[in-house]
């Protein structure tokens, strides 16, 4: 078998051990186009012969194909693409000497036979890296304990990958003699290395970010169901308290009744009755429109917001006729875009004359439109320098809500975002359509 049949053999089963070991299965297609990747890595050490250099190239390999494949398990694909190597050196070490050494040398030396030892081989191969991939998925992948976090496994694959550049590259600068091509090759292979460590380092530092972004954000859900249950509690204390004195604010028109006195009865109908039916009228009513929206942490998103609006003396109106079942989009993106919204309309209607502040959501047979309205003091508002970075209306303030909001905007394709301003009221008109796979 020459060598280059039997380059063509190694990689195919450096391929099937690597595929054994993924942490998801892998299809045929993927398998191929593996398979023709690792191929590519051999030309090196066809045609320059640089055999000591051969396991890097592959190595480097793995790395992109990890990284630009399955990509929920980016990590661990480069982790068990190394495992993977190291199983198949191992394995199809012990196999050849086992072989070898009991097979009989005129089955080797005829083709035919020796073609048919050689699929014994590969399908041997094939049946032992199946059982032990087995073994170490089971153990490596699942996800207890530190191996659990994506930025653990970025550092192991960056110490496997120093190490490997450490071991590969040790006595580079010994070697001497060595063409412009090889030399180019070796410095290539250098500088990608060091750059895949780097990279790997980087995406455990951005993993970290990734999870203390959402461990934050699930944070504020928690405060605002908090918050929502709480004026819940509160809401509801305040009408048993009111039905506890239903009874006897009845009692108390008996008096004027008998008596005949009908201007004190009127003066005190409309004085102390007519309120408390106001009362109940706008919180009652309001918390019923909230609960058609079928996503439990935008409920509690915005209750806790129109509440507290509506506790610093701002008009509140509600109006969502129909059940909202979901949004297609991130449900924290779409809280945080909510919230910059509504803290505005909040802070620009205790500044008017006359504060109120209006939500809206519709929902539609292929969109939801959210409109979020307020009144504002009344100065000339330049509309088309609200998105960006810095610009504020208000003193002492950073202007970074709305940029951040236009930004996550953008990040979708099914959002229309259009901002108008008619007189002394300001909206913003949010259309989330359905989201294209």
């Amino acid at each position: 078998m020459n060598r280059y049949t039997s380059m063509m053999v190694s990689m195919l089963l450096l391929s099937i051990g690597i595929r054994n070991v993924w942490p998801q299965k892998m299809s045929i297609r993927a398998h191929a186009a593996l398979y023709i990747l690792l191929l590519f890595s051999t030309f090196p050490i066809l045609f320059l012969s640089i055999m000591q250099y051969g396991l890097f190239g592959t190595l480097m390999v793995i790395c992109f194909y990890g990284l630009i494949s399955y990509r929920n398990t980016r990590p661990q694909n480069i982790c068990m693409g190394f495992s993977g190597c190291i199983l198949t050196v191992i394995v199809d070490q012990l196999l050849v000497v086992i072989l070898t050494f009991i097979t009989p040398d005129f089955i080797l030396n005829n083709p035919y036979t020796g073609f048919c030892a050689l699929l014994f081989q590969i399908v041997l191969f094939s049946l032992i890296t199946w059982f032990i991939g087995r073994w170490l998925k089971k153990w490596l992948l699942r996800r207890k304990g530190l191996l659990q976090m994506n930025q653990i496994w970025y550092i192991i694959d960056a110490a496997l990958l120093f190490f490997t550049l450490l071991h590969t590259f040790g006595y580079v600068f010994e070697k001497k003699g060595s063409s412009i091509i090889t030399t180019i090759y070796h410095y290539t292979l250098l500088f990608t290395g060091f750059f895949m460590v780097m990279l790997f380092l980087f995406l455990s530092m951005f993993s970290t970010w990734q999870e203390k972004a959402r461990a934050e954000a699930k944070q504020r859900s928690f405060q605002d169901l908090s918050d929502y249950t709480r004026n819940l509690e509160l809401m509801y204390g305040q009408l048993r308290s009111f039905k506890h004195d239903y009874i006897n604010i009845l009692l108390s028109l008996s008096g004027y009744i008998e008596n005949g006195d009908m201007e004190e009865l009127k003066h005190y109908f409309e004085s102390k009755i007519l309120p408390t039916g106001t009362l109940i009228s706008q919180g009652d009513y309001k918390l019923s429109q909230l609960g058609n929206i079928g996503v439990l942490e935008i409920k509690s998103l915005l209750s806790a917001k129109l509440i507290y609006a509506h506790e610093t003396g701002i008009d509140v109106t509600v109006d969502i006729p129909d059940p909202v079942a979901g949004f297609s989009m991130d449900t924290v993106d779409l809280a945080r875009i909510l919230g910059i919204f509504l803290d505005n309309a909040i802070e620009a209607a205790m500044e008017a004359d006359q504060p109120k502040a209006g939500l809206n959501i519709i929902q539609n047979p292929e969109t939801v439109a959210i409109i979020i309205s307020n009144s504002f003091r009344g100065d000339d508002l330049p509309l088309y320098q609200l998105k960006r970075q810095g610009f504020s209306t208000k003193k002492n303030h950073s202007g970074i809500g709305l940029s951040n909001a236009q930004e996550l905007i953008n990040a979708y394709d099914n959002i229309l975002l259009e901002t108008t301003k008619q007189g002394c009221f300001f909206t913003q008109y949010m259309e989330i359509g359905i989201r294209r796979e």
